[in-house]
């Protein structure tokens, strides 16, 4: 943790530092740079010594470091404040400025150049002392995280196998198959999922039918691994020979089956392919993993895969694996069995955490209290022994993270338990705490997507819902991953979360917090001079009267997250958060934004959906580094075309006091998202023009002004190649062609078109398209899908047709659909679809009658 408070305190002086050169004339620099390559030093340093913090004195100067990092951060940032409170935007009052704060910027740079001299010394003197250098000596004398081998799990006895016959069915169907193909079957989960058990079950029923066999659990070094595998061969390579050379002789001919348990990145496959010949003996490889996307570079064929988060213990098994660890001798006590429910739960069906807590019970008396205690140790006990049987199995896969991932991991904390967020908000916060570095030919949130995939892959975040073109919908982390990110973020300060009246401030100054359910203790609190991030959950109607009390406490607010919050007007002390990037008041009922929003000239996201403000200041115009302004149908004035740096933009009004501001758009060449409403049929022609010019574009919201008024979208020449959203709610003669064309879009919706022909024949051949919508699209009494056309199609919706009368699907249409929903057709009488198209579909929503007479192709 001392790593990521050093990494966002060197992201800090990586903004500051072309600040002052440009501004100031590099008054200041050199203490800058000094400074950020000591922290620099030590962050490399530290990086090996997460988790391995075992004495008092290391304890002790790994929270050094953090202070001091943390030190750096409040020196930047009340620089900062200072100069983004003075700064000016007008050609006069800028040379104003200058004259009457001459003096004054001399005396702040003075000031930070003394506080980075100090911290400076510090730094030298933590360095300097002999138990720092004898720590340094030790670490760095053995091996790094990367190195620590995998935890030798031990094998579940017969007790722990509940569940398992019902899995191992179809992995032993592909290893004795009888096929002569080599085969590699990838076993997919998350900690504690049971990889080992399942496996290693599989491998003591089918070893027997191959001639040579091994069980090797994966070391972090290679030479090992070979070592591993010629052991388990009988193989003794001595000095000077050829290990590999040895091994690949030994099993060329041979039928075998390795099983390589804990697979971490793709060098260790890659090594593990050049050992093994490849022949044609029927020989077999099992691998294990937690991270989904090398489960599937290791399979062959690709569909080898079994994923275990998909095939959990039911809640009867995880029931009775529970019962059988924690009751050995019997049945529960009657009294027990609410609170024995309670703790299954909370396991969520995970059998390792299962058999952890229920090992724990076991020895201890059979009371509701002591039940109850470990209920409860589970959701947040940084020292308890529950937490630590289970956290072994996590810390290998946090501590494989870079600092940045950490931080987006950890930040899960955040949220309350069961909570589950989407991926939008969750990108933009991470943004907008600075945890997103920028990579060469990708936007800030490509970045954080692929935080967030890597996250996903590795098993730490459990995803609630997918799109259907493959991306993260909405996601959170197991209860039990969420009591580590507790216990870490409280040991380490990351971030401090209150949960009730009942709940205390620490010792630490906190940094991050966050409320769940208001607590009185907050408000009564003098002041948060170090908090960056503020939050809300569940706080009621109390905030409102505390908020102007509340707000002025945090001078240096970076992130401001009141979404959901019970407030009726917007927080005027707000506006004084001058270093503020992120605001959310969505959800709210807010119904004025204020002119001196334009005090916030850091603020880069924008969130004011679900409010009832139905117009934007003027000012809202003067926020340069705005990259996310997210409204519900407000109007937006004019002068929208400054904010050139924006990247989404949804949903304004097309016209401002009868004055369209669609022309000015064409000046937002960054936008990725786009979402316009009321738009008149004489605005077509622009807003096309400006849609041209928005070569990044992926989504796209258009919507006339009444049910009645045609979407003149014709005059688009050359479309964004990249749009994969379409959303057109209006009267259209025909669909524009160059919609038709888009190669990339997966998702298009058509609402209130009455159309009179069919869109089916306009958008068949689109070659990504996965979600159809259409509502009142079309005037005809037939929809048909025809033969081998929606290749990709998964979810298709048809609601408030009128005169529809007939569905027809082809036998060859719509191969991979997944979802069917139909609805609010009054006049449909007949769908016709092919039983094999029914088999294939995971939901159908459609009228009773139609599914009681089906018709069958």
């Amino acid at each position: 943790m001392a790593e990521i408070a050093l990494a966002g305190a060197i992201g800090l002086l990586d903004v500051v530092l072309p600040f002052l050169q440009h501004v100031y004339h590099k008054r200041a620099s050199p203490d800058i740079n000094e400074v950020k390559e000591l922290l620099n030093t030590m962050r490399s340093f530290l990086k090996d010594t997460e988790g391995r913090e075992e004495t008092e004195g290391w304890k002790d100067r790994v929270q050094k470091v953090r202070n001091l990092a943390y030190e750096t951060e409040v020196a930047i940032d009340e620089f900062m404040f200072d100069v983004t409170g003075n700064s000016h935007h007008h050609r006069l009052t800028t040379f104003l400025h200058n004259v009457r704060h001459s003096f004054t910027d001399i005396k702040r740079i003075n000031r930070l150049s003394s506080q980075l001299k100090d911290i400076k010394a510090k730094i030298n003197n933590i360095k300097d002392t002999d138990a720092f250098r004898c720590c340094h000596s030790a670490v760095t004398s053995g091996f790094n995280v990367e190195e620590i081998p995998p935890e030798a799990y031990p094998i579940s006895r017969d007790d722990h196998l509940v569940g398992i016959n019902r899995r191992i069915g179809k992995i032993c169907s592909l290893i004795l198959n009888n096929e002569s193909r080599y085969a590699i079957l990838s076993v997919f989960g998350g900690p504690g999922t049971g990889k080992t058990t399942l496996i290693h079950e599989v491998y003591k029923m089918v070893k027997e039918d191959f001639e040579c066999c091994a069980w090797v659990p994966v070391p972090r070094s290679f030479e090992q691994l070979l070592e591993n595998i010629c052991k388990n061969m009988g193989l003794h390579v001595c000095q000077g020979m050829d290990g590999r050379q040895m091994l690949i002789q030994h099993i060329q001919q041979k039928r075998y089956i390795f099983v390589f348990d804990g697979i971490w990145n793709e060098d260790e496959w890659h090594y593990i392919e050049s050992l093994l010949p490849f022949n044609n003996k029927g020989s077999r490889i099992i691998i294990s993993t937690c991270k989904r996307h090398l489960a599937s570079i290791c399979a062959s064929p690709h569909d080898y895969i079994y994923d275990l988060n998909i095939n959990p213990l039911t809640w009867q098994e995880a029931w009775e694996l529970f019962y059988r660890k924690a009751f050995p001798s019997g049945k529960p006590p009657s009294s027990l069995v609410e609170w024995s429910e309670k703790i299954v739960k909370r396991c969520e069906r995970l059998p390792h955490a299962i058999v952890a807590v229920g090992n724990i019970l076991s020895n201890k008396p059979s009371t509701i209290m002591e039940f109850k205690n470990v209920h409860d140790s589970l959701e947040f006990e940084p020292g308890s022994s529950v937490g630590h049987t289970y956290i072994k199995k996590l810390v290998q896969s946090y501590f494989h993270l870079l600092p940045n991932l950490k931080s987006c991991f950890l930040y899960f904390c955040n949220f309350p338990e069961d909570h589950s967020v989407t991926r939008g908000r969750l990108v933009r916060l991470w943004i907008a705490e600075g945890f997103i570095g920028a990579k060469a030919g990708k936007n800030l949130e490509q970045v954080a997507d692929e935080y967030l995939d890597e996250l996903v892959q590795m098993s730490l975040v459990h995803v609630n819902q997918w799109d259907f073109d493959g991306k993260v919908k909405s996601c959170r982390v197991y209860n039990l991953v969420r009591g580590f990110i507790l216990s870490k973020s409280e040991n380490d300060n990351f971030y401090t979360i209150v949960r009730g009246p009942e709940t205390r401030l620490g010792e630490n100054i906190p940094r991050r917090l966050s409320l769940h359910n208001f607590s009185p203790c907050i408000s009564q609190t003098k002041g948060f001079p170090n908090v960056r991030t503020f939050s809300v959950f569940g706080v009621g109607n109390r905030l409102e009267s505390m908020a102007e009390d509340l707000f002025s406490k945090f001078k240096l607010l970076r992130v401001l997250d009141l979404e959901n919050a019970a407030l009726q007007h917007f927080p005027q002390e707000v506006v004084k958060l001058i270093l503020l990037r992120y605001l959310s008041l969505r959800n709210t009922k807010i119904k004025l934004v204020p002119k001196s929003i334009k005090k916030l000239q850091n603020l880069m996201i924008f969130d004011l959906r679900e409010t009832f403000a139905t117009e934007l200041p003027k000012e809202i115009c003067e926020l340069h580094k705005l990259l996310y302004l997210l409204v519900s149908c407000v109007e937006a004035c004019l002068g929208i075309g400054h904010l050139t740096l924006l990247q989404k933009l949804s949903l304004i009004k097309a016209n401002n006091k009868k004055q369209s501001i669609v022309k000015e758009l064409g000046n937002l060449i960054e936008l990725r998202k786009l979402g316009i409403t009321e738009l008149m049929k004489e605005d077509g022609k622009d807003l096309c023009a400006s849609i041209e010019k928005m070569e990044h574009l992926t989504s796209l919201y258009v919507e006339s002004v009444s049910m009645e008024e045609d979407l003149d979208l014709n005059y688009v020449r050359k479309s964004p190649e990249l749009i994969n959203r379409v959303f057109l709610g209006g009267r259209l003669h025909y669909i524009p062609k160059w919609i038709c064309s888009l190669d990339n879009l997966s998702k298009i919706k058509l609402k209130l078109s009455k159309l009179e022909n069919s869109p089916l024949e306009s958008l068949q051949d689109l070659p990504s398209l996965k979600e159809l919508h259409l509502f009142d699209a079309y005037n005809g009494k037939e929809l048909v899908f025809e033969a081998e056309r929606f290749l990709e199609l998964r979810m298709l919706v048809i609601e408030q047709f009128s005169q529809l009368c007939m569905v027809v699907f082809q036998e060859t249409a719509v191969p991979k659909l997944q979802k069917l929903t139909i609805r609010n057709c009054d006049c449909l009488k007949s769908l016709c679809i092919s039983q094999s198209i029914l088999h294939r579909l995971e939901e159908r929503h459609v009228p009773g009658y139609l599914n009681q007479g089906l018709t069958m192709e």
